[in-house]
């Protein structure tokens, strides 16, 4: 095999590595700005809040409050929960709400006494609305966006 093979061959490989550094260096930008994009839309969604509407007596939460929705917000007894209700109607881990393709959803999680939307009994997970009205015993929770 002749030097000038060899050269060639080099310049070839040389080619193909830098082509391939430029392509994923593109790549790379490519996919920092479509997350950019992303967090730049969900931050032009409206926020959703739920406002406490009416509670028990001496009970949390208090009527008034508004607690800012997250992503996956879990309502219930269990301390552990996004919003905590110390009513005895209230199951440990009693519903959620999460977000899901842009849009609000409420699930009861199996809960004895039951979720209603709207005063309507929730048995499957159900499309939120500005405005809609949430109740979990006593408690009664309008959804509001600012």
């Amino acid at each position: 095999m002749s030097l000038d093979w060899i050269i060639f061959g080099l310049r070839l490989l040389s080619t193909a590595i830098l082509y391939g550094f430029l392509g994923i260096a593109f790549y790379i930008v490519w996919r920092d700005l479509k997350a950019t994009e992303s967090l730049a839309a969900a931050e032009n969604q409206p926020k959703f809040y739920l406002r406490v509407e009416a509670a028990a007596d001496n009970e949390l939460p208090v009527v008034g409050e508004m607690v800012s929705l997250q992503p996956v917000t879990s309502l219930g007894r269990d301390l552990d929960n996004t919003i905590v209700l110390t009513d005895e109607a209230a199951a440990g881990r009693h519903a959620r709400i999460y977000r899901q393709n842009g849009t609000w959803w409420l699930e009861d999680l199996g809960s004895t006494t039951g979720t209603t939307l709207n005063e309507q009994p929730v048995s499957e997970p159900t499309l939120l609305n500005e405005s809609d009205l949430i109740g979990i015993g006593p408690v009664r929770f309008r959804v509001e966006s600012s």
